[in-house]
């Protein structure tokens, strides 16, 4: 942030002073109130990062086609086929994008199938944070190893999009009416622990050596937007009551086991 420094010159005069001391008050005033408006700094649902150029396939082929991107990428950064795994990664960040276009677009939607009382975003939502969650801890530790870093770019732009994306969905849902937020908070409060496992992943890699300037720096600003989403989903979601019936089911959504 810039700061811009107003000078005044006060004139001796009594009817000089005080218009100096009136442009000074609106001057502040002004700068309170440009402070106030000031956006946060976490992503919007509409960001660029978040939106794909093209979104040709619904959530459910994107979420497979950025799964299937990711693991044939690290097999080819562990074969050292490094523009390759490039590729790989660019792919799995488009269909990530893709997924989540699609699973917030279905945030509040009303069920579509007539003999079913589950919103179609529910699962959308529970799928592609698993996703999001997914490329998160497989992208972490590869910032500290020489193969890292020869693809420090694709990775950052991975790990940011995925955890900065994510921030953005949940806000969504999270800004609901209580009464279409509700059908969210048996999935989703399942979730709470996995925010602890990246922290804690991301936090061992920052204390781990060989990071380069710029890996260090995407892994701090990705430990903040998680911590920011976690604070966030716990304060929400934190006390959520499920039913022993649905708790498990949701676990297995959340997970890819279903």
């Amino acid at each position: 942030m810039h700061t811009r420094v107003i000078e005044f010159s006060v004139p001796d005069d009594h009817a000089g002073r005080a218009a100096a001391i009136a442009a000074l008050a609106l001057a502040l005033m002004l700068g309170s109130a440009l402070i106030a408006v000031a956006p946060p700094a976490h992503a919007k649902v509409s960001d660029p990062t978040c939106v794909p150029r093209t979104a040709s396939i619904g959530w459910q082929s994107a979420v497979a086609k950025a799964k299937t991107a990711l693991t044939t990428a690290l097999t080819q950064m562990g074969s050292g086929h490094y523009r390759k795994a490039s590729h790989q990664l660019n792919v799995m960040r488009h269909n990530t994008q893709v997924a989540h276009t699609k699973a917030t677009g279905l945030i509040g939607s009303p069920p579509t199938d007539p003999e079913s009382d589950d919103p179609p975003g529910v699962t959308a939502v529970l799928k592609v944070g698993a996703l999001e969650h997914k490329v998160a801890t497989a992208l972490v530790p590869l910032f500290s190893e020489q193969s890292g870093h020869r693809l420090g770019r694709p990775l950052s732009r991975g790990l940011k999009q995925a955890v900065a994306c994510r921030d953005a969905m949940l806000s969504k849902v999270i800004a609901l009416k209580p009464g279409k937020r509700d059908d969210y908070v048996d999935g989703l409060s399942d979730t709470l622990s996995t925010y602890d496992k990246e922290l804690t992943a991301i936090s061992s890699e920052l204390a781990a050596g060989g990071l380069t300037d710029a890996g260090r720096t995407t892994l701090t600003r990705a430990r903040n937007v998680v911590s920011a989403t976690q604070a966030a989903m716990q304060k929400v979601f934190g006390g959520g009551e499920r039913s022993p019936s649905t708790a498990a089911a949701n676990i297995r959504v959340a997970f890819g086991h279903d």
